[in-house]
């Protein structure tokens, strides 16, 4: 069996343009997850799913193993699980005994060779896992803190609980997704578009997904020029031997 690395990568965005192949610390963010994906012990095989030419381009000069997006697939309103449902897809017409997939973000370079292997080891050893992903803990952030604008432009609190404590070390254990590294086994995404049983919006992770959880916020994709300016500290002074 073999564990491949997925990384999906769309061109045209709309919150900063070519986000995917802007350079940090003489590499592009696109280049960072692929070294990432080609560094971790536990990958056999990478691939990238892109429609855009230029990102194409980019992942050539790696070396690895390309599938083309079909246009259908490259909207802004595209699910993320439908692109890697045809790409895993695609992959199997080409190997065929594939074990666990790795899905990757070609925009960020928060994810270490290290985590790579991480989920892929946890979900190794559980069996009756369907997949693993990395996650961060809530706190200020919290839920029970959010708010939302009610019809009349006054804040209100987004949920019903009006007895919502301040003190936010009494607020249950609430996790997000940090933009790592999903694995999931590739028995979970045969079935995964019928089933839809993952966590929240992630619903081709199976019914049994495993939590790493990582430091507030370890991971992060980009959106804006901040982003990217955390992302510099982030390679400057965690993960990367630059």
């Amino acid at each position: 069996m073999k564990n491949i690395a997925l990384i999906t990568a769309k061109g045209n965005n709309q919150s900063l343009k070519n986000k995917n192949l802007i350079e940090i610390e003489g590499k592009s963010f696109l280049g960072w997850q692929i070294s990432a994906a080609k560094l971790a012990s536990s990958i056999d095989e990478v691939f990238i799913s892109s429609e855009c030419p230029a990102i194409l381009e980019e992942a050539q000069k790696y070396g690895i193993n390309i599938i083309k997006r079909p246009e259908y697939l490259a909207r802004a309103d595209t699910n993320h699980g439908d692109v890697i449902i045809h790409g895993v897809q695609e992959v199997r017409k080409i190997i065929a005994d594939i074990g666990i997939v790795v899905i990757l973000l070609g925009n960020t370079i928060s994810v270490r060779p290290y985590d790579i292997d991480k989920v892929v080891s946890a979900l190794n050893d559980d069996r009756d896992a369907t997949s693993c992903m990395t996650v961060w803990k809530a706190q200020d952030d919290h839920p029970y803190r959010a708010m939302r604008i009610n019809d009349d432009s006054y804040l209100e609190s987004f949920m019903d609980n009006k007895s919502i404590d301040t003190n936010r070390q009494s607020y249950p254990d609430i996790f997000f997704y940090d933009q790592g590294p999903w694995a999931v086994k590739y028995s979970t995404l045969v079935n995964a578009q019928a089933e839809r049983s993952g966590p929240s919006c992630w619903w081709w992770m199976g019914d049994k997904c495993i939590p790493i959880i990582r430091n507030w916020v370890t991971g992060r994709d980009i959106h804006d020029k901040l982003d990217v300016e955390m992302s510099r500290l982030y390679l400057k002074e965690q993960l990367w031997d630059l």
